[in-house]
């Protein structure tokens, strides 16, 4: 694809987020499908900085499993058959990515987040090119409004354990299959 493709790709974008009236320099758009897309926002945004949290599999598919989307094309995400199906795909798919833009996305591990929050966040920071700043580890008390599935977890301290839901419905999804 042309320079001009993706060059309308990024004029498109920055429209989209004029019309959201914000203004803000640096910008995160984490919506859960943009995986599929990080070859067109290198391409169309090179300044960008791609953030992938890593997290045990089984408790991926089951955060996804337990909540309910409400836009169209998540039905994958009702049938632990086509859900893990859908994760053995973007696993394919990050492989791929990697490996086509070398020390262009930065992993960063879910555990090792939670288990110690603020040395995380300062390596997640320096890729980012960001300064520290103290609120940083205290997210939880911004005011700002959030819309997304993770609203009422925002507003609460980083915990640990959530990655072991999946665990009291193991024995009962595999002796039923």
């Amino acid at each position: 694809m042309s320079e001009k493709y993706f060059l309308s790709i990024r004029q498109k974008y920055l429209e989209s987020l004029s019309n959201l009236d914000i203004n803000e320099d640096i910008i995160t758009d984490k919506w859960p499908l943009n995986f599929q897309y990080i070859g067109f926002i290198l391409k169309a945004f090179p300044e960008a900085k791609i953030i992938h949290l890593r997290r045990d599999a089984r408790a991926v598919c089951w955060s996804i499993y337990k909540n309910y989307f409400s836009g169209k094309g998540n039905g994958w995400a009702y049938n632990l058959n086509d859900l893990a199906n859908f994760y053995a795909l973007y696993s394919e798919l990050m492989i791929f990515w990697h490996e086509l833009f070398p020390d262009q996305i930065y992993d960063i591990s879910y555990e090792d987040l939670t288990n110690n929050q603020e040395k995380e966040t300062k390596k997640l920071l320096k890729y980012c090119e960001l300064e520290w700043d103290e609120s940083c580890l205290n997210f939880h008390t911004n005011k700002r409004a959030v819309k997304t599935a993770s609203a009422s977890q925002v507003r609460k301290k980083m915990y640990q354990g959530s990655s072991d839901d999946w665990k009291k419905y193991e024995v009962a999804y595999s002796t039923a299959h």
